[in-house]
């Protein structure tokens, strides 16, 4: 019977693979943690503005996967009815001064570092 043999530079292609593939998988998993804690600390619209539909700002935050999903982009791209992208507005004002996206990251920072960590360990155990 004849030994099959693999050569250092397959298995770490195989194991490269393997852990990008486990990164990338963790990376969108903490997005959407990300998006739940920001959607839970977004400000509500209380106003009478009638431009404004009240919770479009927190129903619009959702992430964008970037680059083959090496990245993601939180965003809150709610518009009012006159077309203003407002999410901006409410995170980076001194006026309203309500920021809900950086405080959401921060408080998820850990978690999806941590994710990712234990996917990739994972996915190099395995092999």
């Amino acid at each position: 019977m004849a030994r099959r043999y693999e050569t250092a530079e397959n298995i770490l292609k195989e194991l490269g693979e393997n852990a990008t593939k486990a990164a990338k998988d963790a990376l969108a998993d903490g997005a959407e943690l990300v998006v739940v804690e920001a959607k839970s600390r977004c400000p509500v619209y209380k106003g009478s503005d009638c431009r404004v539909v009240k919770g479009a700002l927190r129903d619009s935050i959702h992430a964008v996967k970037l680059k083959s999903g090496a990245k993601y982009k939180i965003v809150a791209d709610a518009t009012s009815h006159d077309g203003i992208f407002y999410g901006k507005l409410v995170e980076f004002s001194p006026v309203i001064n309500k920021p809900f996206m950086y405080p959401a990251m921060d408080a998820r920072r850990d978690e999806v570092r941590n994710k990712i960590i234990d996917a990739v360990r994972e996915a190099l155990r395995r092999k």
